[in-house]
């Protein structure tokens, strides 16, 4: 596995993560991978460079942890298939209505564990509620590098505009949201988010972080978003593997002509107000 890392663009930990990838994809399903003090060794890197790169596998459902026994490529069952990367707005309009959205607030934020930036990294927090109609749906707060803000010029003046799409914006800009690893849970909605979003005492939300790269793997945004949980699912295509059936792939076009239709978030009802508000 031992490779010269900077041959390759974006922060250390994703180039790891990179190579294990494609290591990965030779070898049979739970496969042990190599330990991180290993792996480590191997890149001339320190530990806590690999378990950041181990845990975006671990994200990407590659990779499975077992308590006290290491890492091991993950079964086959388990392998998400990429879902289709839409922002907000994108997804909004699709389904022919018309996204909005209020700025909470553009302000510098301190760097906290688990976001995908290196240590040190000045950020800023763009905060906003997400209207679809007019009706308040979600909440988005996006973590970003402000250094990446100034080089494209984006400024609380032109993020307040209420059609603002950062994602657009980016593409506007040269640059191209290509992955990303997102993890979502139910929870109780805080009492500001009650408020923004118009819900009862005991409203539900859910919780969705999600980390969005460049093709190069430079982080573009990470965002804490919580969404109406009336307005929103997920959606996915399982396949169970049959003994002997190792090899067996799913192609997003096949599930689309298949008739089974949409893949990855989906948004709404949007008519109607619905319990809790």
């Amino acid at each position: 596995m031992k490779s010269k890392l900077r041959d390759r663009d974006g922060p250390l930990y994703l180039q790891i993560a990179d190579r294990l990838r494609e290591d990965i994809g030779a070898m049979d399903s739970g496969a042990r991978i190599p330990s991180e003090p290993q792996l480590a060794k191997d890149w001339g890197v320190s530990r806590f460079t690999v378990a950041k790169a181990v845990e975006q596998l671990v994200d990407e459902g590659l990779i499975t942890r077992r308590q006290g026994s290491g890492s091991f490529v993950a079964e086959a069952p388990l392998r998400r298939a990429p879902g289709y990367l839409l922002s907000f707005t994108e997804a909004v309009e699709a389904a022919g209505h018309r996204a909005s959205h209020k700025l909470i607030a553009f302000k510098p934020t301190e760097w906290r564990e688990g976001l995908p930036y290196e240590t040190g990294t000045t950020l800023m927090l763009l905060d906003r509620l997400r209207l679809v109609d007019g009706i308040a749906v979600a909440r988005h707060k996006s973590v970003l590098s402000a250094e990446l803000l100034e080089e494209i010029g984006l400024t609380e003046e032109v993020a307040r505009a209420p059609t603002f799409s950062l994602y657009r914006y980016f593409g506007e800009h040269g640059l191209s949201v290509q992955t990303a690893t997102e993890r979502l849970h139910a929870c109780a909605a805080e009492p500001d988010d009650r408020t923004l979003l118009g819900l009862t005492g005991d409203g539900v939300v859910v919780a969705v972080t999600r980390h969005s790269f460049a093709a190069d793997g430079t982080p573009l945004d990470a965002v804490a978003a919580i969404y109406d949980a009336r307005r929103y699912s997920y959606e996915a295509r399982l396949v169970r593997r049959h003994q002997g059936n190792h090899q067996q792939e799913t192609n997003h076009e096949d599930i689309l002509d298949s008739g089974r239709g949409h893949i990855g978030p989906r948004l709404g009802p949007w008519d109607g107000r619905g319990d809790g508000r």
